[in-house]
């Protein structure tokens, strides 16, 4: 019996022992376990915490630089006006001076601490894929005209842009107001820097086609039909002056167009987005100042300019009419006096040739450029695509094994070396 209880005993404690162990294992490898856990998740922790530490020194140094770059920029209009300033200029030209420099000064400060913030702060960009583009046709014509991806001397390369670029030049009475007809049909009537974009274009091309060159034409012509037959009592002035080439309507159609297409073009502007300023993630704040929250900026008083040279130029044709028997309109006098308010009225263009400027337009405008990729999507633009580097060749050896081993002979046979 007692070898029985004795073996009864030890299978017991076996058992007690083993369930222990088993239990002394399981306990062992949860604690373990969660000590595992509580360490990732401190580490996750202060990993979080020294994540957001950099983040919030990364934005008060940011915006300490923005604090310290606004100071600076706040004292160039003084400066400005201390270097334009001469003891001999009038006082009135010295405070028209320094009314146009605090007057312009707004507009040019809030677009350099824009582009200061978006250096510092702007936020990643859509993916291109994720845009759809339109149809093939305008998709054509839109990237070969304004392609998004290609500097100026890249767009030489481009045949058709040449030609396109080349077309609004020619000084005959059609061919530059359906040029821009087809662009304006053609381009992103959406985003405001396009619209913008063709209405300088417009006007300061109006400036060289229809003002400049038309000039030469018309007064080359008129030597030729008055002074180039020499004979004081005829010329043919009737039939080869300026203007006479076909019918007045179409000529007169075409230059109403212009006005049209112009201020179709600004009242779309009300409408439009500006898809070319980049975003930026709300670590920095620009005030907007000056023009910025209008569209188009400055463009609408030049538009106002516009108008008014139009109804001058109008009045004048309107006048030659009133002195005409019956008020007859297709009448080779009209025809002069036609030619005649066209040149003018693309010379009083020039103010919008200076705003094709490039850094004038920003400032005036307050648009950045658009162009349109392979789709017809208007975006930002981009750098051009580089060319690989070339692979470098391998050079020879400065120093080789042979001189190597031809310098320690020498050294060997000047100092003892054992070996």
């Amino acid at each position: 019996k007692a070898v029985a209880i004795g073996a009864a005993a030890s299978d017991v404690a076996l058992d007690v022992g083993g369930f222990a162990a088993t239990a002394a294992t399981g306990v062992a490898a949860h604690a373990a376990t969660k000590a595992m856990g509580v360490a990732a998740e401190s580490k996750q922790r202060a990993t979080d915490q020294v994540a957001k530490l950099k983040a919030s020194v990364a934005v008060w140094a940011k915006q300490k630089v923005q604090r310290h770059v606004e100071r600076a920029i706040d004292r160039i209009p003084g400066v400005a006006k201390r270097l334009l300033e001469d003891d001999q200029m009038p006082r009135a030209v010295s405070r028209a001076k320094n009314r146009l420099v605090d007057s312009m000064w707004p507009d040019v400060r809030t677009e350099i601490l824009w582009e200061v913030a978006v250096a510092m702060d702007c936020a990643e960009s859509q993916p291109e894929e994720a845009e759809e583009g339109c149809d093939r046709f305008r998709a054509f014509w839109r990237y070969h005209l304004y392609p998004y991806d290609r500097s100026f001397w890249g767009k030489l390369r481009d045949p058709i842009w040449v030609i396109f670029n080349l077309l609004p030049l020619i000084p005959l009475y059609g061919i530059y107001p359906a040029w821009f007809l087809f662009v304006f049909l053609v381009i992103d009537k959406s985003d405001e820097f396009q619209l913008i974009q063709f209405i300088l274009s417009f006007k300061g091309m109006a400036f060289i086609s229809q003002g400049l060159l038309r000039a030469v034409i018309g007064f080359s012509m008129f030597l030729a039909c008055v002074t180039g037959r020499a004979d004081e009592s005829r010329h043919d002035c009737a039939s080869h002056g300026p203007g006479n080439q076909g019918s007045i309507w179409p000529t007169m159609l075409g230059f109403a167009l212009q006005v049209g297409l112009v201020w179709l073009a600004f009242l779309l502007l009300r409408c439009s987005k500006e898809k070319g300023r980049s975003s930026l993630n709300g670590n920095l704040v620009v005030e907007m100042q000056g023009h910025t929250s209008v569209k188009g900026g400055y463009i609408v008083y030049f538009l106002w300019y516009d108008l008014v040279a139009f109804a001058m130029c109008l009045g004048v044709v309107g006048y030659a009419v009133s002195t005409r028997p019956d008020y007859k309109v297709d009448d080779w006098p009209i025809h002069h006096v036609v030619f005649a308010a066209q040149v003018f009225y693309g010379m009083l263009s020039m103010p919008f040739f200076l705003f094709t400027l490039p850094v004038l337009q920003r400032m005036l405008t307050h648009s950045l450029p658009t162009a349109y990729d392979r789709k017809g999507v208007c975006r930002r633009l981009a750098k051009p695509p580089q060319q690989p580097p070339a692979p470098l060749q391998p050079q020879d050896e400065v120093v080789t094994d042979g001189d190597v081993a031809d310098l320690y002979a020498r050294i060997k046979g000047v100092v003892p070396i054992p070996g």
